[in-house]
């Protein structure tokens, strides 16, 4: 029962309460999760008949962390690299770039499991970012952190906006973190 347009470029706010079917939306949107009915096009794409060209045009940020906590922030972003199909020669700029972005540069060599909760995250909105998709989903990406990693998180995600023209799909349950980020909001109940 549900129907949106997301405009390039904006970011949408889906706000509910937990429970309520926002990650089962944004997986049914990626492709990761089969729907019983209804049609979806993601960067144009059919997400039944035309998967494959949809996952090479988003991000996702998962509300669970899946960073591989045994591999330095730089190799974490190479293996994303590598599974994306980034060509080899481009693969070390965007690496420096996307640190440089969530500004992790500094500890791009450090194992990901000496990282705090919002570095993780950080890491993981690069990640979800190396390959240049057209839409990137976070799904409750604050989920979790201290006040401070939140507002640091809401910068980044400004900066995709402002300098990317990323199209952003922000699953959250804060009301605070829609209305800053969001250029329109949609509730999503039962």
């Amino acid at each position: 029962g549900v129907s949106l347009e997301i405009p390039s470029g904006e970011v949408f706010g889906l706000l509910g309460p937990n429970g309520a079917g926002k990650t089962t939306l944004i997986s049914m949107l990626a492709t990761l999760v089969k729907p019983t009915s209804g049609s979806a096009l993601v960067a144009g794409f059919n997400i039944i008949r035309q998967s494959l060209d949809v996952r090479r045009n988003i991000g996702i940020v998962f509300q669970e962390p899946s960073v591989d906590d045994l591999l330095t922030g730089r190799e974490n972003l190479y293996l994303h690299s590598m599974l994306y199909g980034v060509p080899r020669k481009e693969i070390n700029a965007r690496i420096d770039k996307m640190l440089a972005l969530v500004n992790l540069t500094d500890r791009a060599e450090s194992f990901v499991k000496t990282y705090s909760g919002g570095m993780r995250r950080r890491l993981e909105i690069a990640r979800g970012l190396i390959h240049e998709p057209k839409i990137l989903f976070l799904d409750e990406p604050t989920l979790g952190l201290d006040p401070a990693s939140r507002k640091a998180i809401w910068r980044h995600i400004r900066k995709l906006k402002e300098e990317h023209k990323t199209t952003i799909i922000l699953t959250t349950h804060y009301m605070e973190e829609a209305d800053s980020l969001a250029d329109r909001i949609g509730i999503i109940y039962k």
